[in-house]
């Protein structure tokens, strides 16, 4: 019997840390997936909040830096910049694509992050 096989998208915040302990606990193989942009600011010791956060949880991580697509999407985002000159949807689907493109080269059935309905980025929709 084959264990049904999911891409945790971990950023190390709170959401994704509860969502991929969630997930996990059904039994499901989770694989933490991170990208690094030009823009990350590692911790003291040289990690991530990802690599820590899939540490303690146990998970393996998979991290991919995209530094030249990452920047020439930022600089025309297809569906324009948001408040603040803030392009998150831009950004959002080009981290997905990034895990989709990892969850099919690794046969996961589902991707899923721990992104909450109304909550950030407040800027991106509207009224709820």
């Amino acid at each position: 019997m084959t264990r049904v096989k999911a891409i945790s998208l971990l950023s190390g915040g709170l959401d994704s840390i509860l969502a991929t302990e969630l997930i996990r606990r059904q039994g499901i193989e989770v694989i933490a997936f991170n990208v690094k942009t030009p823009f990350g600011i590692p911790k003291k010791d040289g990690t991530s909040e990802a690599a820590q956060a899939a540490e303690q949880l146990k998970v393996p991580l998979k991290v991919v830096a995209v530094d030249y697509d990452y920047l020439r999407m930022l600089r025309k985002p297809k569906h324009g910049y948001g408040k603040n000159l803030n392009p998150c949807v831009d950004c959002k689907i080009f981290i997905l694509k990034q895990a989709k493109k990892y969850a099919r080269e690794i046969g996961a059935e589902f991707l899923f992050t721990g992104e909450v309905l109304g909550e950030r980025p407040m800027s991106q929709h509207g009224d709820m």
